[in-house]
């Protein structure tokens, strides 16, 4: 039996589309301790329930997807599941209310650490719900529990079609809004290496928020100015040209020589800028542009390789914004050719990006097992 497979559908027809994906598993004798699946939002309940049932010891955890992606393609309708049979321990959990209280639920995070046999080699990999500006509540939630101990957080908020603005999570055979599901993952054979690919590089223009609401992770000013006027003024455009050019102008800011990128929401009347995660202020921000793609690609793939040689099976979370720019590119498939080189692997798209309690945007996060 394989360590890990994979199967997907593009087929929007839930009995249709679970038995493509469970005839795909059968060929493999799949027998999984944790099944992850990803779907479009209209199929995920189904999906977890359905695989719940076939594998009742298994932990099924899952979220919708802007577009579905694994080892053997993709597609924006359907769904894409990943089986891991051997060489794994796990133990899942919930926080719920994270868009108020996910503190109130640390508890079950304590609870499903107990459940390990060893910290060591061990990731939590986490989805959380969008829309509810609830990651860095989540996110320290997780770093009062297993602050010290070793243990990486990574993962992603949940994604959806363009027009749909709710997201859901699944854990065992139900779904849940304003919720994050967890599951810790003891790699029994070998270590867990993580890695966020950036395709943005910093321009020649610095700012520093001097007025900025952190709750509504909204900027009104940069250097005393507000906001989307001083930003049109670098970009060079009107301000009411200036939401489509942020898309491809994120924000960043330098943390241990790495730069965090938060991604425009919204250009609003007042010439404040809403943003998909919290700017603090008096940080300082770079404003950044897009780098060559293929090249960052490239030498993703080399890191991990000098790492991880012989990876054997590989979770990623691309961003949403990334995955359509991909497409407007016409390289989407490219893309996930390139992400072949990690083994069997499995990706979801959504909202926001974390790792090690930093929430990001327009990033990828790779989650490479050995």
């Amino acid at each position: 039996m394989e360590r890990c497979v994979v199967a997907l559908t593009s087929s929007s027809v839930n009995e249709e589309a679970y038995s493509e994906i469970q005839t795909q598993l059968d060929a493999h004798e799949a027998a999984p301790k944790l099944i992850i699946v990803f779907s479009e939002i209209d199929m995920l309940w189904f999906f977890s329930q359905k695989l719940q049932n076939r594998y009742p010891d298994a932990v099924v955890i899952g979220s919708s997807t802007y577009i579905n992606y694994n080892s053997e393609g993709y597609s924006h309708s359907g769904a894409s599941v990943m089986a891991i049979n051997s060489g794994i321990e796990v133990s899942a959990g919930l926080l719920f209310d994270i868009d108020r209280h996910p503190i109130m639920y640390k508890e079950h995070i304590r609870l499903a650490l107990e459940k390990l046999s060893s910290y060591e080699n061990t990731c939590c990999l986490e989805f959380m719900t969008a829309f509810g500006k609830a990651e860095e509540l989540v996110l320290d939630t997780f770093e009062e529990v297993l602050e010290g101990k070793g243990i990486t957080v990574a993962g992603g908020s949940s994604g959806s079609a363009l027009e749909r603005k709710e997201t859901f999570v699944a854990l065992n055979g139900e779904i849940y809004k304003q919720t994050c599901a967890f599951v810790f993952i003891h790699n029994l054979e070998g270590k867990i290496g993580f890695y966020r690919e950036n395709i943005f590089k910093p321009t020649s223009y610095r700012f520093t928020a001097t007025y900025a609401d952190c709750e509504d992770r909204t900027v009104m000013e940069y250097d005393g100015e507000p906001a989307a006027e001083i930003l049109s003024r670098a970009l060079n455009v009107t301000t009411d040209k200036l939401q489509k050019e942020l898309t491809l102008h994120p924000m960043g800011r330098i943390v241990d020589g790495s730069i965090n990128i938060t991604e425009a929401n919204e250009v609003l009347p007042d010439g404040s800028i809403s943003y998909f995660a919290t700017i603090y202020n008096h940080t300082k921000m770079l404003l950044l542009e897009t780098d060559n793609v293929r090249r960052v690609w490239s030498e993703t793939v080399q890191r991990v390789r000098n790492d991880i040689p012989k990876p054997s099976f590989t979770i990623s979370v691309n961003c949403l914004s990334r995955s359509r720019l991909f497409e407007n590119e016409g390289c989407f498939g490219e893309f996930v050719n390139v992400l072949r080189n990690y083994g069997n692997f499995i990706g979801v798209s959504g909202y926001g990006e974390q790792l090690n309690f930093i929430h990001l945007n327009q990033t990828m996060v790779l989650l490479v097992f050995e």
